[in-house]
């Protein structure tokens, strides 16, 4: 079995929920920018990214990863979102290391993302 290792991290700035200067913002817009900063300081073409797994626990309407990889112009790039309430970033940090390790992929990015603003209720 092959071996995973992290490559880079990013992350937004922490916001309150529903006020402040992140509130407009969809968890796709948050997704957009950390993942985006991520593939900028990593350095890696994205050509070799294979997948991006994305953990999220109250958006619903859609594959967030595929949307997250489209914005950031990665066409190739499937996505998938896993739903594991607090633990949807840990769940997508374990698939990507378990599809590398596997063998099944070489190159994934592990995402989180979240806009408690932008949800129901």
């Amino acid at each position: 079995m092959g071996e995973a290792v992290i490559v880079s991290t990013a992350r937004t700035a922490i916001g309150t929920a529903r006020k402040g200067t992140l509130a407009d913002l969809s968890a796709v817009d948050l997704a957009v920018v950390a993942v985006g900063g991520l593939l900028e300081r990593a350095g890696v073409p994205s050509e070799y990214i294979d997948d991006l797994q994305m953990g999220e626990s109250l958006q619903g309407g859609g594959d967030l990863a595929r949307f997250t990889a489209v914005e950031l112009g990665l066409l190739n790039v499937p996505g998938v979102a896993l739903q594991r309430h607090c633990a949807s970033g840990m769940a997508a940090v374990q698939g990507a290391a378990g599809s590398v390790m596997a063998g099944m992929d070489k190159v994934v990015i592990a995402a989180g993302t979240e806009s408690i603003s932008t949800t129901p209720g």
